[in-house]
């Protein structure tokens, strides 16, 4: 288990590097405000630290690990269809917009994991997509993908 964890330090600070070095090509400020590129490049300066600090704590012995497994037997294909569905919303994306894919996704994934009622998942799938378009579009301004019905 040791072993497992010290290589996924290991991926999480290489990936971390690589979006270090991508969201420094972006632009960090703009004339109203921040840029695009700086939650990339905070989010991956998080990750990587986290990651660094987890690392530290591996060698030094100072993280309890268990011997349990980390998926258990039976919540393996629930981990396989929520990849499924964020393969499909990255698909759709494309073709319907970020509002409508973004609002799919959450409710698909939202009735699946949670076994919540339809109009419960509508309701938290709406307010969530309007959330981030709020982030995405009118806070920061960045340019999210336009589907078929211009949204």
């Amino acid at each position: 288990m040791k072993k497992g964890l010290i290589i996924s330090c290991g991926i999480l600070i290489a990936l971390s590097a690589y979006g270090l070095i991508e969201s420094s090509r972006l632009e960090r400020t703009m004339k109203m405000g921040i840029g695009i590129g700086f939650l990339p490049f905070v989010m991956s300066l998080a990750i990587g630290g986290l990651s660094i600090a987890l690392l530290v704590g591996i060698l030094r012995g100072r993280v309890e690990i268990s011997d349990k497994p980390i998926f258990q037997p039976d919540g393996r294909s629930r981990v396989f269809v929520v990849v499924a569905f964020l393969m499909g919303y990255l698909f759709l994306i494309e073709w319907l917009g970020y509002v409508a894919s973004t609002f799919i996704y959450m409710a698909a994934t939202i009735i699946f994991l949670r076994r919540e009622r339809i109009v419960n998942a509508v309701l938290m799938s709406t307010v969530l997509t309007a959330f981030l378009f709020a982030i995405f579009r009118l806070w920061l301004k960045s340019p999210l993908p336009t589907g078929l019905l211009g949204i």
